[in-house]
């Protein structure tokens, strides 16, 4: 948590007088730290996933805690974690659920904060901090996951060098979910390529978080990229310019259909690498077989070079990713904290028209292209 912060003083004062006194039993004083670090750690996780809408997993299997990289960075350990779950469970303050034993990927028990725990937790959140240091770019390779990409590349290869420098700028900035961006490819580096942090998780649809949160203490406004992968793919070796309103457009020559079910059939069908698998999500997501067929030959109507059901939107991801990096260099410069929220940066809102402006040249630079992106402005 953020050093000096009135929620450090007030979480420790909450954990002495509530939580601990309700679970240390008999330990000596070296045993109850240890367990007073277990709740700090856990508690403060909690009220991460709360406001993300996440589960917290956590391992109940001992031999994780001797032989896993995350319980051991964290300090934590079988015993005490055990009690502390033990504790919430019993003052009836998570919801648990227990793990499940797959032979590839066991699932760990997930847990979450009862609205009782909630009241209890909310103000901590701002204050909750990851440690912002290296790695900071990542490759997917099969079963091993997310691995270290500096392993396959020379110390001073540019992406290297490009998320160093953004990272170190923004240690010394303050904002929701602080913690490092990272840049994270798919198997290779045309796929992919997206920039990710804890920030671009906070809930802001339905409830809006996110946009209401502060940099630096000053409110912000995000600006987006206006159906980005669409105008990406006309542009890329195209030039084609979407207009001004794509997905309505479509809709209209599909006989009405809404902007909402147009996003969610072109997200899909770019994203797929054949028109079957592309039908069976859409399926999924509330768009009919008579609708996708209406949405497939509309789309293919006016926009007659459009890339349906290729697998092109990793590569979409991979363009996006560069160009939200280049705004955030640009915004070094500048001393201006960009944070990449998908397709869109946040910044102060003093600092909004600059946000539009550079987002624009960035987009026209990457894609070898003018005047073909669009950007709206979002405000809390």
């Amino acid at each position: 948590m953020a050093e000096g912060s009135a929620e450090v003083e007030a979480l420790e004062q909450e954990i002495e007088n509530t939580f601990l006194r309700l679970s240390k039993g008999g330990r000596n004083e070296d045993d109850t730290e240890k367990l007073r670090h277990h709740w700090r750690v856990i508690l403060k996780n909690l009220s991460f996933c709360m406001y993300q809408l996440n589960w917290l997993l956590v391992s109940t299997n001992k031999n994780t805690y001797t032989h896993h990289f995350i319980p051991r960075s964290l300090g934590l350990s079988y015993n005490p974690t055990v009690q502390v779950l033990k504790s919430l469970e019993e003052q009836g303050l998570i919801v648990r659920l227990k793990g499940k034993r797959y032979e590839n990927a066991p699932v760990l028990t997930r847990i979450y904060p009862t609205a009782e725990l909630m009241e209890r937790l909310w103000q901590y959140f701002i204050a909750i901090e990851e440690e912002i240091e290296p790695p900071y770019l990542f490759i997917k390779e099969g079963e091993h996951g997310w691995e270290d990409y500096r392993s396959f590349l020379p110390d001073d290869h540019y992406e290297v060098r490009e998320m160093e420098q953004i990272n170190e700028f923004l240690k010394g900035h303050d904002w929701a979910c602080k913690g490092p961006v990272t840049l994270r490819y798919k198997h290779s580096v045309l796929q992919g390529g997206r920039l990710y942090n804890a920030f671009q998780a906070l809930p802001d649809r339905r409830m809006r978080i996110r946009i209401n949160t502060t940099i630096d203490g000053k409110p912000i406004g995000e600006v987006d990229f206006s159906a980005n992968h669409l105008r990406l793919n006309l542009a890329y070796d195209k030039g084609v310019d979407a207009g001004a309103t794509p997905y309505e457009d479509i809709g209209e020559a599909a006989g009405g259909l809404t902007r909402v079910k147009v996003k969610e059939f072109i997200t899909v069908a770019m994203g797929a690498d054949n028109a079957g698998k592309a039908a069976s999500r859409c399926a999924l997501a509330g768009i009919s077989g008579q609708d996708f067929q209406r949405l497939t030959e509309a789309a293919h109507r006016v926009f007659p070079d459009l890339d349906l059901f290729t697998g092109w939107g990793i590569h979409g991801q991979n363009y996006e990713g560069q160009i939200l990096k280049q705004v955030m260099l640009e915004g070094i410069k500048k001393d201006i904290v960009c944070l990449p929220v998908h397709d869109a940066v946040a910044v102060q809102q003093e600092h909004l028209k600059w946000a539009e402006e550079t987002m624009l040249e960035c987009w026209d630079r990457q894609m070898e292209t003018s005047g073909l992106a669009r950007v709206k402005v979002d405000f809390p």
